[in-house]
């Protein structure tokens, strides 16, 4: 039987579990980082932060505000970093490595281990901008598409007339 616990609570565990070993796995929650982390289905790995992160690496960090956030390194700016969810559009900037917990190693899905340093995960995170643009643009079809359906059906026809009394 699995047990729900708050971050909250497991992150002093997380902190000296990598402090302890190096790496600590747990399932991830979140959609922010969709398409490549599914939430509540994947497990996530993390290691410690080996020195300065890169482009493309993906922190799992806490806020300001007191959150805990697993996203991906979009632009290095000096010492801090801009960040952003593989299924995001919102940027957060000034991210800084005093924040960072752990970096993200493998995640495991249906059984099957998918590292980070895998060929078509880096195939990936190259073209992760191309696709997030296809996504967009799909999505923004998709959207007129069903609204110039909805009009076509749903304004062509008259809505039943209230049953009389």
């Amino acid at each position: 039987m699995s047990k729900k616990v708050s971050m909250d609570d497991m992150a002093p565990l997380i902190r000296e579990t990598l402090a302890e070993s190096g790496e600590v796995s747990f399932v991830s929650a979140g959609v922010s980082m969709l398409p490549t982390i599914r939430d509540r289905k994947d497990t996530v790995t993390l290691v410690s932060p080996q020195g300065k992160l890169k482009k493309g690496d993906v922190p799992f960090y806490q806020r300001d505000n007191g959150q805990y956030i697993l996203h991906r390194v979009i632009y290095v700016n000096g010492d801090t970093y801009v960040m952003r969810g593989d299924n995001q559009w919102e940027i957060e900037y000034n991210i800084r490595h005093d924040q960072i917990i752990g970096v993200l190693y493998s995640f495991d899905r249906n059984g099957k281990t998918h590292k980070v340093t895998d060929a078509g995960y880096k195939i990936y995170v190259k073209f992760l901008p191309i696709i997030r643009y296809s996504r967009k643009y799909y999505y923004l079809l998709k959207s007129k598409v069903y609204s110039f359906i909805k009009f076509l059906t749903g304004d062509r026809f008259p809505k039943e007339k209230e049953k009389k009394n």
